[in-house]
């Protein structure tokens, strides 16, 4: 596992390398993940009564890794801000030049709120926006939040910020309201009666009857139970559906967060979650349900831990009662009261079941990752205030594994006090040692990684730091400049007005990358751009992607690393409002960096 403490801060310079837009080549083969255990971070945060508690020396600490002590090489404690905290404000960027380096407050930890519309039932989400709402109008000095809507991708609605009159205006925005879950809702659907079932039989095809016995059998019976298999299969379908989505959004969320150092806390307020991230204690397969998904969950978990992320889960349904008290919601419709209560029995149980298995791995996800669960309450303000209070609250512990191979094998980590004297621990519970030359199956994890970083109004990527100038070709910058004079994007010549040439001078961090090492000493670095021109509702109006290698020898490797890889790229857009999505992809470790540049480009 890669453990990185924080980006360093690059200039970006440099003369461009100019890349024609015919220039194609194939994507290099080259490993998905390149990971190093040589130092693992471990964020404890200790409590007594729900409060933190400070000043805990060192020599109290123990961790062990697979139940071996390890030896502390660094310690430190961190505590909540006490007045509002500086921003990182990037050095000045000149006109028409934006960076995907994200504005975070210096302080020990930044929290993020989660509002997930995938996995909550509409009726919980008013509840829950109209509570923080309340709490926002109260939110203490100093405190700052980024907010995030989940629904059919992760989407941000506010970068770091600690205006709570910002906050409780964004959160009055159409971005924030409430809306359906794109997938429809199947956790109080249960089985057809038998008077529902022979309601819609009849628009269903049947078998002729079989007179053998000498009875006919029963069309819509037959009907009934082809229905209730349909049923059976679209929950397994959406189960699955859910997943990828989760799954997706998570990355995302760790490679936005990933640029910026030390502790992430984020609150997620969700109806049900549709996975775990580690094994638990007493599983010996933690993913035997989810089989087909044991790559993509390990590779999030990688991704959360490498960006020492904590999550706090808020149980958006809050103090539950079964949907069947309500009429409205009841849908046994049986004739014989005998068989309508057994039947209203069995969906009581299954909620019940559904309801507390949904806070069972809740509750799971918070201890695996270091955070802690909020179940059970209708005081949503409070909880976000506890998770903020408790998120900020940590001591970070340092050590190199004992244990060096890099196998690939889950390591648990256990942290003890002396003297804890009914303190409660909470911190990360393990992490996959995954060894630097393991391959991704297919390549389809690094097609997802970088599809989602190049995905329309998504958190910016920050895996990878880039900064961008976008000027109209015709722009005096560029007077007595040779630029390429071919179509620029492969939907160029399908504008239904003219296109408009754009030059954009893309800067790469060369410290984000992975260099290969080749065998005459040089280092060799393999990225794939991208460039995506969007409309306002998301539809791609023209793309360009291009894959190449630099070969760096030392003298080459200096001046990079100071002034950044600089590319010069010629793209062409409609008029219009355009959102222009650039990304870079690091094929060597799988890693991304993306930005979006709103431009309003008008007919001369």
């Amino acid at each position: 596992m890669r453990m990185r403490l924080s980006f360093a801060l690059f200039v970006l310079a440099g003369s461009p390398i100019l890349v024609s837009p015919g220039a194609r080549s194939q994507n290099p083969a080259a490993p998905a993940l390149r990971a190093n255990s040589s130092l693992v971070l471990v964020d404890v945060v200790v409590t007594v009564h729900d409060k933190p508690v400070h000043g805990l020396e060192l020599g109290r600490f123990h961790v062990f890794e697979d139940g071996n002590e390890q030896t502390i090489s660094s310690f430190d404690e961190h505590e909540p801000a006490s007045a509002p905290p500086a921003f990182l404000a990037p050095a000045a960027l000149p006109p028409n030049t934006y960076t995907n380096l994200p504005a975070y407050p210096e302080s020990n930890a930044v929290n993020v709120l989660l509002l997930d519309a995938l996995n909550t039932p509409l009726g919980d989400q008013m509840r829950v926006r109209s509570k923080m709402i309340d709490y926002l109008a109260t939110l203490k000095p100093g405190t700052t939040l980024a907010i995030f809507t989940l629904g059919t991708q992760l989407r941000i609605v506010t970068q770091f910020t600690s205006d709570p009159a910002a906050l409780v205006s964004l959160f009055r925005k159409q971005k924030t309201n409430p809306q359906q879950s794109p997938l429809p809702d199947t956790q109080s659907s249960t089985a057809l009666d038998n008077n529902q079932a022979n309601a819609v039989a009849a628009v269903l095809p049947v078998a002729p009857p079989s007179v053998s016995s000498g009875e006919s059998q029963i069309g819509p019976m037959n009907a009934a139970a082809a229905l209730r298999q349909f049923q059976a299969d679209q929950i397994a379908g959406q189960a699955n559906a859910r997943l990828h989505i989760t799954l997706d959004a998570m990355n995302q969320l760790a490679g936005y967060l990933g640029g910026i150092s030390g502790r992430k806390n984020v609150i997620w307020f969700s109806g049900a979650f549709p996975l775990t991230l580690l094994p638990g204690a007493g599983q010996f397969d933690a993913f035997a349900n989810v089989e087909s998904f044991r790559d993509e969950v390990k590779r999030t978990a990688d991704m959360l831990t490498a960006a020492r992320v904590a999550i706090y889960p808020v149980d958006a349904s809050g103090l539950w009662a079964p949907e069947e008290f309500s009429a409205a919601n009841n849908p046994v419709q049986s004739n014989d009261p005998q068989t309508r209560a057994q039947e209203q029995t069995a969906q009581w149980s299954q909620e019940r079941e559904e309801h507390y298995g949904n806070q069972a791995t809740m509750q799971e996800v918070a201890d695996d990752t270091g955070g802690k669960a909020y179940l059970g309450t209708n005081d949503f303000g409070n909880a976000v205030a506890s998770a903020i209070e408790d998120g900020s609250s940590y001591y970070t512990l340092a050590y190199v594994p004992k244990n060096a191979a890099l196998d690939g094998r889950y390591r648990k980590i256990q942290v003890r006090l002396d003297d804890d004297h009914g303190l409660k621990l909470a911190y990360r519970r393990g992490y996959y040692a995954d060894a630097p030359s393991k391959s991704s199956p297919a390549g389809s994890e690094q097609t997802n990684v970088f599809a989602a970083a190049l995905d329309h109004d998504a958190p910016a990527a920050t895996a990878i730091l880039l900064k961008a100038r976008v000027l109209p070709a015709a722009d005096p910058a560029f007077q007595g400049v040779s630029l390429p004079s071919v179509a620029a994007g492969d939907k160029s010549t399908s504008f239904n007005g003219s296109a408009h040439r754009y030059i954009v001078d893309l800067t790469i961090d060369a410290h984000s990358l992975a260099l290969d090492t080749l065998p005459d000493g040089s280092r060799k670095a393999a990225i794939e751009l991208a460039m995506i021109a969007y409309d306002g509702l998301g539809h791609p109006l023209n793309n360009y992607m291009h894959a190449f290698q630099v070969g760096l020898g030392a003298a080459q490797l200096e001046r990079i690393m100071t002034s950044g890889i600089s590319v010069r790229l010629p793209f062409d857009l409609p008029a219009g409002q355009v959102d222009l999505r650039i990304g870079v992809h690091d094929l060597n470790a799988d890693r991304a960096g993306s930005l979006e540049i709103p431009l309003d480009i008008h007919d001369n």
